[in-house]
């Protein structure tokens, strides 16, 4: 039976990792063109969208509805993005130490994206508004939810 509502959708691998340490993986359902900007949605663009909970297809079949307040990271494969860098839009690079709630700590790169007469990573830090911050890392990008930064140092 055909379906005239449904919305096709592709899917991105990613690992969770949970407020009481579990692991999740499974697929993220995203679909071929973003919201707000240019470009296919990605995992950034469901977990900062303000919707509390999204699906997530797990290996046994079943699909999970998962509550992004208690999710603490996502790992996702380094994907090509469409469109200019953040580099190319005048977003200066920052290569910084997370620490996060448990102690778990992760390095990497944001991108500074902020006024020219706050170019800190305090000012970047304290004028996120995104439920999870972009850290560029070698294994691939990681979603990090801002609750559960306890610190942040630079490297550079």
């Amino acid at each position: 039976m055909n379906n005239d509502y449904r919305i096709e959708k592709d899917r991105v691998a990613v690992v969770l990792t949970t407020t009481s340490g579990e692991r999740i993986a499974g697929d993220m359902f995203v679909q071929p063109y973003a919201r707000y900007r240019t470009g296919r949605e990605g995992a950034p663009d469901i977990m900062n969208h303000p919707e509390p909970y999204f699906p997530l297809a797990v290996e046994t079949g079943d699909t999970l509805i998962v509550a992004k307040e208690r999710v603490v990271e996502v790992a996702v494969e380094a994907i090509e993005e469409e469109g200019m860098t953040a580099e190319e839009l005048g977003a200066r690079p920052a290569m910084i130490e997370i620490v996060l709630a448990g102690g778990v700590v992760r390095q990497g790169s944001v991108f500074l994206e902020v006024p020219l007469d706050r170019p800190r990573l305090l000012d970047f830090m304290n004028r996120l508004h995104t439920r999870f911050l972009t850290l560029h890392t070698a294994e691939g990008i990681r979603l990090l939810n801002r609750n559960c930064i306890e610190r942040v140092r630079p490297l550079d």
